[in-house]
């Protein structure tokens, strides 16, 4: 353990960590942007900075250790005004979007304005304009508002395994994208929804949907997986508008899976409801609704390395989990199994077999 002091108080830490985790420890909390427990520390964003003894500038609480007689003073007036400062830099181009944003209302840019920033600011230049990326379906991205933490960065390449997101350009003109045009093709990539602490990166089916304070909360597990990940349930009224992780160190941390995360929408979306049958005397389609007969036909023409091929005729808006099902049937029998998408959909059919 280490003997340090905070505001003049002395308490006992463990070695080897940083300041910001020892005030965490103590109960202290210390504002943050860049800053994630399962990350990498970056030290980018300076929100954290405080002021220690026999330094003449503040520092950043995240990238020092604490020492053994380390005097430490969190809310000083430095401090303050560094914050302050900070603030005020994040928000030159950040765009005036709090009515129409999806993070409205769980945004950490918007409550650390309100405790730590200034009432008036004092650029008067017209603000920075970024285009938004394709990260695929799930994430809808709105660039202008990133603040560069780089949390979705160092997600992707140290958890995700996927470099898709990077830091381009220098100065002014910084800005979080991709180095080359694809999807964020990860089974983790909606987890970078929860790390953006501001507006940039948000849930694509959950856009204008709901806002935070009109949900109710239940805990829950997921059961897409035999990982048991710990999960919320946000619901309005009799309908769920979106699964949340929760936090628990033994299992999923704070992270789950984009099954787990949008699956959801297969309680209300597109669910099947009739199946259509080749007639072998002719190419015409005919309605059946002998479930058993069809599927001891698929376990036939799937098993028994039959030649025949199997079409999905799938509507546009099929939900995330039949989608999912459909793919990985697809991947262990491509031979056999062909998914095509039905532009024009039929009111009393959704998908057709």
């Amino acid at each position: 353990m280490v003997e340090i002091k905070i505001n003049n108080i002395n308490f006992s830490v463990k070695k080897n960590i940083s300041i910001l985790e020892a005030c965490k420890y103590v109960g202290i909390t210390i504002p943050r942007f860049c800053y994630h427990e399962t990350l990498s520390v970056a030290g980018n964003c300076r929100m954290c900075l405080v002021e220690v003894e026999n330094n003449p500038k503040p520092i950043s609480s995240c990238t020092r250790p604490v020492e053994n007689n380390m005097a430490i003073f969190v809310d000083t007036p430095l401090v303050k005004k560094a914050r302050e400062n900070v603030i005020e830099t994040l928000l030159l181009n950040h765009p005036l979007d709090c009515p129409i944003c999806d993070q409205g209302g769980e945004c950490d840019l918007q409550d650390q304005t309100k405790v730590f920033g200034s009432d008036s600011s004092r650029f008067f230049f017209n603000k920075r304009g970024v285009e938004d990326k394709n990260c695929g379906p799930l994430i809808k991205t709105i660039m202008t508002r990133c603040i560069h933490c780089t949390r979705c960065v160092r997600f992707g390449t140290e958890i995700a395994g996927v470099d898709f997101l990077g830091t381009l350009n220098r100065g002014t003109s910084t800005e979080i994208g991709s180095y080359t045009t694809k999807n964020f093709s990860s089974e983790l990539s909606g987890n970078v929804i929860d790390l953006c602490p501001v507006g940039a990166l948000t849930s694509k089916p959950y856009a204008f949907k709901a806002r935070p304070w009109e949900l109710k909360v239940n805990e829950s597990i997921d059961l897409t997986d035999s990982s048991g990940s710990n999960i919320y349930v946000n619901f309005k009224e009799t309908e769920i508008m979106r699964v949340l992780p929760k936090n628990n160190t033994e299992i999923n941390q704070t992270l789950i899976s984009d099954k787990a995360r949008f699956s959801y929408d297969a309680l209300k979306n597109c669910r099947l409801q009739k199946i259509f049958v080749q007639s072998q005397l002719d190419t015409k389609f005919f309605e059946t609704s002998n479930w058993p007969a069809i599927l001891k036909r698929l376990d036939v023409l799937l098993f028994s390395k039959s030649t025949q091929k199997i079409l999905f005729l799938i509507d546009e808006e099929l939900d995330f989990e039949s989608l999912t099902l459909l793919k990985t049937l697809q991947n262990s029998f491509p031979n056999n199994i062909h998914i095509k998408l039905h532009q024009k959909s039929v009111a009393t059919s959704n998908n057709r077999f």
